[in-house]
């Protein structure tokens, strides 16, 4: 149709301009149908797609802990029993780290025993009383060393600083207390101590003096054999220990752990290369036949959509061309259908004349 005859056109032009304008309408709607289709179609592939490979996920995941499984608890038990063996080997360490301080310390402690002895006899045969042979004791009347002062010194600091400090601090007792606290335990201690001095220390003070040398002898012996301790057990020499028996059981466990492995990862190995391709095959048959009819289905229908959505656009180019001539307001179903009955009326022949009709109607 030419494009200068479109005004001039009659009904049968105007029947036509309203067919071609259903047509697009119908077109329109039938593509938007096949749009919806893809989409159901699209989605349909997806999940069936989805639950394919979510299958064959678990069957390969089922399969490879299957395969572990007994791996798995073959090392687990390996690793166990070293810990056992590890124990075992710790608890004959410590047993042979006691024997050799037990041992190398023998005779220091021997030393000790008979020094203790010795002021023990010697006490008993100058009748001394034992609470003499005590290190407060010596502390408080013959010290000698920074730590028997130390001792003394903090004797009197309780008597006399801390105690009446507290007596002090205590809201029930009178300020007065202390004070005589302090003075009645000054004048107790220098009675005290002098007649223990008189009486005791001056009496027997040869043997008291050997005993109290004896004690520091014993004292040295004892912080020897403590720094013997100290040394063995940072040793890192085992050798003498006996531990070769524990540490060739546990090379041996960790080499089969080793083994294990290795055998484990051959496992796995040839289940990735023999099994897995069946087992995917097998599942992918079972869904291959639904996508691959849902697949040419949907290449069909995306076909088809391309096909009337080209079809729609080169109806769109010539009912803009009626468009630029009847204007917008008469381009629609219902202005055109009140057009064609204006001529059919015969209240106007043609289509510009039916147009001026229905524009002096309004």
């Amino acid at each position: 149709m030419a494009e200068q005859n479109i005004l001039n056109g009659d009904q049968q032009v105007l029947e036509q301009i309203l067919g071609d304008i259903n047509e697009h309408a119908e077109k329109k709607e039938r593509l938007e149908r096949m749009s919806v289709s893809i989409r159901d179609i699209t989605k349909e592939i997806d999940s069936t797609t989805k639950a394919m490979e979510d299958e064959i996920s678990s069957r390969i995941s089922e399969s490879t802990d299957s395969i572990c499984a007994g791996y798995d608890k073959a090392v687990s038990q390996d690793k166990d029993t070293i810990k056992q063996v590890q124990a075992d080997r710790d608890k004959a360490k410590m047993q042979g780290i006691k024997e050799r301080i037990a041992s190398e310390t023998a005779s220091l402690r021997a030393e000790n025993k008979s020094l203790q002895n010795e002021i023990n006899e010697a006490f008993i045969q100058e009748n001394i009383p034992r609470i003499v042979n005590n290190s407060f004791f010596m502390a408080l009347y013959i010290s000698r060393k920074v730590r028997d002062v130390l001792v003394y010194t903090l004797f009197l600091l309780i008597v006399f600083a801390l105690i009446p400090a507290a007596l002090y601090l205590l809201p029930v007792i009178p300020a007065y207390v202390p004070v005589i606290y302090a003075g009645v335990m000054g004048i107790l201690l220098l009675i005290i101590g002098r007649s223990v001095y008189i009486n005791l220390i001056l009496a027997h003070k040869d043997t008291i003096m050997a005993a109290r040398d004896t004690r520091y002898k014993i004292r040295d012996n004892k912080r020897i054999i403590k720094k013997t301790q100290h040394s063995i057990k940072k040793d890192k020499d085992e050798a003498m220990y006996g531990l070769e028996s524990f540490d060739n059981r546990i090379n041996s466990i960790g080499d089969n752990i080793k083994k294990t492995e290795e055998e484990k990862q051959n496992a796995l190995r040839e289940f990735e290369e023999t099994v897995k391709p069946d087992l995917v095959k097998e599942v992918e048959g079972r869904y291959l036949d639904k996508l691959n009819l849902m697949r040419e289905e949907l290449a069909k229908k995306k076909d088809e959509y391309m096909k009337l959505d080209d079809l729609i656009k080169q109806q769109r180019i010539y009912i803009s061309n009626y468009e630029a001539y009847l204007g917008k307001e008469f381009i629609n179903v219902q202005r055109l259908t009140e057009l064609d009955n204006i001529i059919s009326s015969g209240e106007a022949q043609t289509i510009s004349q039916a147009m001026a009709v229905y524009k002096n109607r309004k």
